[in-house]
């Protein structure tokens, strides 16, 4: 199964592009929040091309032998496609078409159950949001952490992978609350500290995200 290609970029094909990794070129679907990352990219035949790097999600079923590759730029934007096509009814070619805005604002809409902004994408009808608000509500907090700093015009490094502590975890649970779930601060801290006393041994943005659902109903 192929995870990611790097090389030459060799045509555009409408949503599609052609990538020379190894001597083989591969043809790759694109979201077009992948289309629009790659807008400057020039293609060409010779050593014009440019070189770039895909994550690659690997689709085939035996209804579907020839395989589909799906590129994004970065890991984040596949994850969040992975999580995506299990929602019920969102296929890959779905969720893949319906990626028309940075994924991190997506996410906020989910998180904030804005099922109006998930119509507005393509593909996605008023039942196939209501199934990806009810299915991915609670799963979708670091990329709407992510959505927060975009916004913010932060340019933050990668986060560590130990363990935060409580002040690191309330201050970026805090943010999307207020900036992307728009709650008013007062409700945003009161919504941490009850999630934190019924389960002080949280660690993660997900897992007091998860709390916080859980607490409220699955609202917030």
């Amino acid at each position: 199964m192929i995870a990611s290609l790097r090389g030459r970029l060799r045509a555009r094909i409408e949503d599609r592009v052609i990538l020379e990794a190894a001597g083989v070129g591969y043809e790759v679907f694109l979201p077009p929040v992948t289309q629009r990352a790659l807008a400057g990219a020039s293609a060409a035949g010779g050593d014009g091309a440019d070189e770039i790097s895909l994550a690659i999600h690997y689709h085939a079923t035996q209804n579907q032998p020839r395989p589909v590759l799906i590129g994004f730029t970065s890991e984040l934007d596949k994850e969040f496609f992975e999580k995506l096509i299990t929602v019920k009814d969102v296929g890959p070619m779905v969720a893949a078409r319906s990626l028309a805005a940075p994924v991190g604002e997506i996410a906020a809409a989910i998180a904030r159950q804005d099922e109006g902004y998930l119509r507005r994408l393509p593909g996605i009808g008023p039942q196939k949001a209501k199934n990806i608000v009810a299915q991915l509500q609670s799963k979708v907090a670091k990329f709407a952490l992510l959505a927060a700093e975009e916004s913010a015009g932060e340019a933050r490094p990668a986060r560590p992978a130990a363990p935060l502590d409580e002040d690191g975890l309330r201050g970026l649970v805090f943010e999307v609350l207020v900036k992307q779930l728009q709650h008013r601060p007062s409700e945003a801290a009161e919504l941490i500290s009850r999630a934190l006393s019924r389960r002080p041994d949280l660690t993660t943005p997900e897992e007091l995200f998860d709390e916080i659902y859980r607490g409220s109903g699955g609202r917030t």
